[in-house]
């Protein structure tokens, strides 16, 4: 056994950031575990500030609810673990750094009254006399900043301050820049600032975005702290003695891109000082926003029309770097885009966004990139280049600095690399806030995306103090829309919001961000604004005439669903009623849940009572006294089954329901925003996993594998963004790079991979074993360590299957195996539903079913009506298979099933299957399925 890491609020090493209260967790792994002991010491230098005695260690937690601390102050962690016998011993040591904390940063705000400046730099130069042992810089700035200390660029972080409602609150960042204060004699700190967020354009309220929207001049405000070798403290702050300069970056902005001239003129503009433009300036929230993957050029394309593109073979955020071998003077530029069209590069789904990076070279071979911006893209149309080599160009991923944690690997090449789509769309809009998209000219941070993705990025990426911060956001804005949750946050310069599902990500993401980790402190950060929202949408109800049910309002409903009557074809046929009301009651719910963990028994009570009389109305207004639902859409009948708003004894037939409203689509999806990610573990947690798992492996359209297979290497806005001939679907509202789809990832862990966790210590393991796959492995980051499951059928006719298994220190593991009585690991024998302490496991058993790769009668006939041996055994049994024969009914009903053409056929005169009947033709395809296997088995031996 090992210590690998210790964390202290899900950060490894944090500098800087608000500490409200410290959560400490140590990560270990071995093979197995003794009964532990464990002991948290905390020093600032050499004095110890907090000890715990040596204590039992159920896990490797420590929640420190008594320390104050101190600004601008390094503490390091030591965390000590024993065997209770004491013949074994480790330890592990880490640190984190306090910022400013309460105290006010010391400096003026300073800038240039020059409104038509869209970059300015900021310099002073000091001395020292000699080496110092510690250098601190504490900023901030509007709108983004990057500070240089003698043209050495300080820290690794770009795009800061980040992405806030910077009227409320802007963050103070710390950085650690000791080494760059190693050489006596004179220094120049500089900060460079652009217009960012804060001042370029922004928004939807007008075309292109609204300019100026939380200010419209440029400032910072820093103090740099440095101890020099007597331990003396010296402090130069921001103020009107620094000197105020044009900047090379001419213009900047999210939407814009970058102008990057290098011969500009250092011009000297006024230097003035401002009030403090914010209402609070905090030490940060935000992880900041860093260069991770490198992509390497793909391939050149030259195209019809002469131009030269460059393929990075994947769609990702960022920005290109590339060598400059340019002479003084020249102007060249970059533009982005997502998609080549007819062999020519495209880029008119950005709509107004300009998303280029012009550069004018100054004839040195310095390394280029942008600064002040990002893009979205694939591909990119170099203009103005002279002949060029590709390995001179690098495509830079950013994204907020959250480590991957999660992973999902089959024996299918086209269902990895939608998981990767997955990843890369999560690492894509992932920029301080989460994104709708990060190519055209919108980029905000959409709270309903953000909501239905939420558990699937906390499974593929160590997300909790991302949503940490995107949560203070929505209670921000919620403070000033009087609990009202806007559509976006921050929410720029639209009120609009108030919207189910996309404004219930005010309960949503804290709930899910507690229930993935165990640590409560979200939900006690959050409370009051999960509280605002539920209360804000009673009150809503109640002025709409009944106070249970969220009736008669503006929503955005099914968003993008196929089964779409809306003449914008923007929303599907569910109604908004009830899709509005269901999150009603699940929000209550997750109020009421949040309230018993944090100790609040009135606000339990309250919003459990007001949660049961939200789904007796449900009930009664959207079933008919029989137990029907009153609408029969997939997103609709998942959403009840989902949220458990289903009538006592009426499971079963809701779920039957379901799989009918499947079928009629010819085992396709018509599902939109909402019932996407409720769609498959509707199906997979109400015993109809096989049909889940053929919907998710459709290939034609509408499906995931369609994407994949139309060149996807991100998640698209609309199941039909790129359509069947490869055109883009030009309807003015259509981004390759859209995250929300990809939901369909938590089902792949839960369902699948068969992780199924919550906030408690055990895990539950149910893995989806289907033969449609032969392996599936899978792990993620639970509260106490990483759990890996992995499972395969070891024979042609799925009688032997394996599942390995690794459950991390602090977590047991309870096993429920798919048609397992018993199971098996090492010497010992287990009955189905046994727990297993930590430790990893090879578990083996034979199903009680063979694991088979049959058709059945939910299958669409294309998949087997060339099988003669087959069909002639069908057509013996199957009323209506000689009509199925007859010349042109084959092909014109090959899409559906034989149950479903059961139903369909009685309006003809043939009477519908009964269960002995679908009994006798599954048993047909299960002993075709036998012979198949036996078949192979004698080739094969």
């Amino acid at each position: 056994m090992k210590i690998n890491q210790i964390k202290i609020n899900h950060i490894t090493t944090p500098l800087g950031f608000q500490m409200p209260t410290l959560v400490i967790t140590a990560f270990v792994s071995g093979t197995t575990y003794p009964q532990l002991q464990r002991k948290l010491e905390i020093k600032a230098g050499s004095t110890v500030v907090y000890q715990t005695d040596w204590q039992a260690a159920p896990d490797l937690t420590f929640n420190v609810t008594d320390l104050a601390l101190s600004p601008r102050t390094r503490y390091t962690v030591t965390v000590y673990l024993q065997t209770v016998d004491q013949s074994a011993a480790w330890q592990h040591t880490t640190w984190f750094e306090t910022g400013l904390l309460d105290q006010p940063l010391q400096g003026q705000w300073i800038g240039t009254s020059r409104t038509d400046l869209h970059g300015i730099q900021l310099s002073k130069v000091f001395s020292i006399p000699q080496a110092v042992q510690q250098g601190r810089l504490y900023i901030t700035g509007l709108g983004l900043y990057e500070a240089y200390l003698d043209g050495h660029k300080i820290g690794q972080e770009v795009l800061a301050p980040g992405f806030t409602n910077y009227n409320y609150y802007v963050q103070v960042a710390t950085y650690e820049l000791t080494d760059l204060l190693q050489t006596a004699g004179q220094h120049t700190l500089t900060i460079r600032l652009a217009d960012g967020w804060y001042r370029g354009k922004l928004g939807l309220s007008e075309h292109g975005g609204k300019a100026a929207v939380y200010g419209n001049t440029l400032m910072t405000n820093a103090e740099l702290h440095y101890q020099d070798a007597s331990g003396v403290d010296h402090q130069l702050v921001t103020d009107t003695s620094w000197q105020a300069q044009l900047s090379p970056i001419t213009h900047a902005g999210i939407y814009y891109g970058e102008d990057f001239d290098a011969t500009q003129p250092a011009t000297v503009v006024p230097t003035v000082s401002f009030p403090q433009p914010s209402k609070y300036v905090v030490d940060r929230l935000s992880l900041p926003i860093t260069a991770h993957e490198q992509l390497p050029v793909k391939d050149v394309i030259h195209t019809q029309r002469g131009e030269t593109v460059l393929d990075f073979g994947q769609n990702f955020a960022g920005w290109v770097s590339f060598k400059n071998h340019l002479p003084k003077g020249a102007k060249v530029s970059l533009e982005f885009g997502e998609i080549m069209q007819h062999g020519e590069f495209y880029r008119d789904n950005l709509r107004s966004a300009r998303a280029s990076f012009t550069y004018v070279s100054d004839g040195l071979g310095q390394t280029v990139q942008p600064h002040f911006t990002y893009f979205g893209f694939r591909y990119v149309r170099l203009v103005d280049f002279p002949a060029i080599d590709p390995a001179d160009f690098t495509g830079v991923a950013l994204y907020s600095d959250m480590p991957v944690t999660g992973q999902i690997e089959t024996d299918q090449p086209l269902v990895n690399q939608l998981f990767s789509n997955v990843l890369w769309g999560q690492k894509s809009n992932f920029m301080d806030v989460p994104t709708d998209c990060p190519q055209r000219d919108e980029r905000l941070g959409w709270t309903g995306d953000a909501a239905i993705f939420a558990k699937t990025a906390s499974y593929n990426m160590d997300t909790y103090q991302f949503f940490t911060k995107y949560s203070f956001d929505m209670a921000v804005e919620q403070s000033l829309h009087q609990g009202k949750l806007t559509l976006y946050a921050p929410a720029v310069d639209q009120p609009d919001g108030g919207k189910a599902v996309w404004s219930d990500a005010a309960t949503i993401i804290p709930w899910t961000m507690y229930q993935r980790t165990g640590d409560a402190t979200i939900l006690t950060r959050s409370f009051g604004a999960m509280v605002s929202w539920v209360d804000w949408i009673h009150e809503r109800a109640q002025q709409h005439g009944q106070a249970y049910l969220w009736l008669d309002d503006d929503q955005l409903g099914d968003w993008l669903a196929l089964d779409t009557e809306d003449i914008m074809h923007l929303k599907g046929r569910t109604p908004d009623d009830l899709i509005a009301s269901a999150y009603y009651y699940y929000s209550a719910k997750i109020v009421a849940q949040a309230a018993a963990v944090l100790g609040k028994q009135s606000e339990t009570a309250y919003y459990h009572q007001l949660a049961v009389h939200i789904k007796q109305a449900f009930l009664a207004e959207f079933f008919t006294a029989s137990g029907r639902l009153i609408t029969q859409t997939q997103t609709g009948l998942a959403l009840c089954l989902g949220f458990d708003l289903v009538p006592t004894g009426q499971r079963s037939r809701l779920t039957q329901q379901l799989v009918a409203a499947v079928e009629r689509q010819q085992n396709h999806l018509t599902t939109g925003f909402v019932g996407t990610p409720a769609l498959l573990p509707a199906l997979s947690n109400n015993g109809e996993h096989a049909l889940a798992v053929d919907l998710f492996l459709n290939r034609g359209f509408p499906g995931w594998l369609y994407e994949v297979d139309h060149g996807a290497t991100t998640i698209w806005e609309r199941w039909d963004s790129v359509q069947a001939d490869g055109t883009i679907n030009a309807n003015g509202m259509n981004s390759l790079n859209h995250y929300s789809a990809g939901a369909v990832m938590q089902w792949a862990y839960e369902a699948l991979v068969g992780i199924q966790s919550d906030a408690t210590k055990t895990v539950t393991i149910h893995p989806g074993i289907t033969p449609r796959f032969r392996h599936v492995s899978g792990q993620t980051l639970l509260a106490t360590g990483m759990v890996k499951v992995a499972w395969q059928i070891l024979d042609l006719a799925g009688t032997q299957v394996q599942v390995n298994l690794t459950v991390p220190y602090g977590m047991t593991a309870k096993l429920d195996l798919p048609r397992a009585k018993e199971w098996t690991s090492g010497d010992q024998t287990y009955s189905n539903g046994q727990t297993l302490p930590a430790g990893d496991y090879v578990i083996t058993y034979q199903p009680t079913t063979p694991f088979l790769n049959q058709f059945s009668v939910h299958t669409q006939l294309f998949k087997y009506n060339q099988q003669p041996a087959l069909t002639k055994k069908l057509s013996t049994v199957v009323p209506f298979w000689g009509f199925l024969s007859m010349p042109g009914n084959m092909a014109h009903f090959e899409q559906y099933s034989l149950l479903q053409l059961s139903a369909e056929m009685r309006g003809i005169g043939f009477t519908p299957f009964t269960t002995a009947d679908i009994d006798q033709i599954n048993q047909i395809f299960k002993d075709a399925a036998l012979a198949q296997v036996q078949e192979e088995e004698t080739y094969h031996a």
